[in-house]
């Protein structure tokens, strides 16, 4: 007689996630169904509908993973200030390269409305911001509602442009880093010293090597 143990569902969820994740990559977030999760993980439909509730909901969490990815590839060392910036955008761009098909579903597809991936995708914008100009002497900087407007329309840029260099584009990724990189200097006037020098002399050096 076979004996069957039983797996934990918490185990069993993320090893449904990890297939929906591939499935997503593969073949874009918005084709991602139950049905193509259950198939190639080798299990029923009704099971991926048990753990994940419904196709927005399954390709939410699939989202939310690769929000999730983005902020810990994000997290801050020790590295000056200076070098900070271009460190940043590199985990960045790392980032989204390897998870694109899910991202371009994020930024352009059924999920760039979703208020539960928005909700998440801003708090990790934020926290990109904080990453990129943040010291010792600025932790308790509050940013005014001139810098909040500011570095929103920041970051729409380089989801744009990024979103639109996935999609396909003649420029190298570096040509893409550089442009990232320099569109920093229209958050300037706002920012507090010493990140408000060290981004122009990023923008300089990066104006001066092209």
């Amino acid at each position: 007689m076979t004996s069957h143990t039983r797996q934990d569902p918490a185990d069993r969820h993320r090893q449904l996630l990890a297939v929906a994740c591939e499935q997503a990559e593969a073949h874009g977030l918005d084709t991602l169904t139950p049905a193509r999760v259950a198939e190639a993980a080798g299990a029923s439909k009704a099971l991926v509908f048990h753990y994940f509730g419904s196709t927005a909901k399954l390709r939410r969490a699939v989202a939310l993973d690769a929000v999730a990815h983005l902020d810990a590839a994000l997290e801050p060392d020790d590295r000056p200030l200076a070098e900070r910036p271009a460190y940043v955008m590199s985990r960045f761009v790392d980032s989204v390269t390897a998870h694109r098909h899910v991202w371009q579903g994020i930024w352009r597809g059924t999920l760039a409305d979703d208020p539960a991936t928005g909700e998440a995708l801003q708090k990790v914008r934020g926290r990109m911001l904080a990453r990129l100009v943040a010291t010792a002497d600025t932790l308790g900087f509050t940013p005014g509602e001139r810098l909040r407007l500011l570095a929103d329309g920041w970051v729409a840029l380089v989801e744009n442009l990024t979103a639109a260099w996935l999609g396909g584009s003649d420029i190298e990724r570096d040509e893409l880093e550089r442009l990232l990189l320099s569109s920093l200097v229209v958050l300037v006037p706002e920012l507090p010293e010493p990140a408000r020098s060290a981004v122009v002399e990023l923008t300089r050096r990066k104006t001066a090597t092209r």
